[in-house]
């Protein structure tokens, strides 16, 4: 890749960039963590999970410590929580994202110093 399409490609990044960090300062309020579904059976034989009819309830895992923990929620998730887990969710996303493109525009501009840096020898030939 010539010098030219490397600045392109650099400006082109770095407006994806600022795209992503602009959603990224506006964020709205978010809870850590991915909600869970657990189905289980009760153990009491004449309940309707022995038939297959599991029992289900909702789960927040959560890494604390280098440990996953468990919040128990309930039968039914709460709308709020949902949004909440979403949107913190979404927001790692576009993290790994901005660090990607960070990466490829670190790359980018390695390549061009590269690119324009001459040897001792080189440089000292010219200003002569």
């Amino acid at each position: 890749m010539d010098a030219s399409k490397l600045r392109q490609r650099v400006l082109t990044l770095d407006e994806e960039r600022r795209k992503l960090l602009h959603l990224i300062l506006r964020a709205l309020g978010m809870v850590s963590g991915s909600l869970y579904q657990m189905k289980r059976r009760c153990g009491h034989p004449g309940c309707k999970c022995a038939k297959g009819d599991l029992h289900s309830s909702w789960y927040l895992s959560r890494l604390i410590e280098g440990k996953t923990k468990l919040d128990y929620i309930g039968r039914v998730v709460p709308e709020w929580l949902d949004e909440a887990v979403r949107r913190y969710q979404t927001y790692q996303s576009i993290l790994a994202r901005v660090r990607k493109l960070d990466l490829e525009i670190s790359e980018c501009l390695n390549l061009l110093r590269d690119m324009k840096v001459k040897r001792f020898e080189e440089a000292k030939k010219e200003h002569r």
